[in-house]
């Protein structure tokens, strides 16, 4: 399945291609979903959520064909190309979503985010044995933890393997879990960049539309991993900031002692 294009991915769920995939909820192709959705869903959770504009964040940054197609925990990494999308356990997230559970799906799905425009990756940390099982992801679904997602056929050790040979990255994570906040981002393109001083979950949303998965079904796979993991139960849903009117601009300068006022084309003379 090739990449699709969305304006966002709250608002695009698109119905799937004939496939051989697992296939794709009712619920998912009813109506899109919007952050106010996802607010309700997770309140309905116990979880504490809200919607924020991206310019109230911590600044976002564009995503780049060098970035890692990495998973959304909060840890510092051994690898720097920090500038690509952030998703539950990484490549494993398309995979989950789409019922895939054999290594040559998992390979396909590496080709795939490569002409997508990202690095496939996984990952695993300091303290586990096998250090792949350091993705708390990861130990989830191989546990069949994740409701109504089958386990893989393979373990976290094979799964690396192929990553590497389909031309992936394997990075290893350092320290403790010590996220404070979820980040839910729907600005097409942009990402945040892990900060180990100030640890935070970042699940690139708009990323479902790009791989054209099922969104409901993604999003309560997070919430579940962060529950389960025993993370913050707190989300702030990132959106584009809303346009710059002139009224906003009459108010800045008069905040700053400005006379200001908006007047119409016709009321002033020699323009050209």
């Amino acid at each position: 399945m090739g990449c699709t294009q969305s304006s966002s991915a709250v608002e695009t769920t698109k119905k799937s291609e004939k496939t051989t995939e697992a296939p794709r909820s009712v619920e998912a192709e009813a109506k899109p979903l919007t952050p106010e959705d996802v607010v309700g869903v997770l309140k309905g959770r116990g979880w504490e959520a809200e919607i924020v504009e991206e310019s109230s964040v911590a600044p976002l940054i564009k995503t780049s064909p060098q970035g890692l197609m990495k998973c959304v925990d909060g840890r510092p990494s051994d690898h720097s190309a920090m500038d690509g999308p952030k998703a539950l356990g990484g490549v494993y997230s398309i995979a989950t979503n789409r019922g895939v559970t054999d290594i040559e799906g998992l390979k396909k799905i590496c080709e795939e985010v490569k002409k997508c425009g990202s690095v496939p990756s996984c990952h695993g940390d300091e303290h586990a044995h096998p250090a792949p099982m350091g993705c708390g992801f990861f130990k989830l679904w191989s546990q069949s933890k994740l409701e109504g997602i089958p386990a893989p056929k393979f373990d976290s050790e094979e799964g690396q393997k192929a990553i590497l040979e389909a031309g992936g990255v394997y990075e290893c994570l350092a320290g403790s879990h010590e996220e404070k906040v979820v980040y839910i981002n729907f600005v097409e393109g942009t990402t945040l960049a892990p900060n180990g001083d100030d640890q935070a979950f970042v699940v690139d949303a708009w990323m479902t539309g790009t791989y054209n998965l099922d969104v409901p079904k993604y999003l309560v796979a997070a919430a579940s991993t962060v529950e389960q993991l025993g993370g913050p139960l707190k989300a702030k849903l990132i959106v584009p900031s809303a346009p710059l009117t002139p009224e906003d601009v009459v108010g800045v300068l008069k905040g700053r002692g400005w006379e200001a006022e908006i007047v119409k084309q016709a009321d002033v003379s020699a323009l050209i």
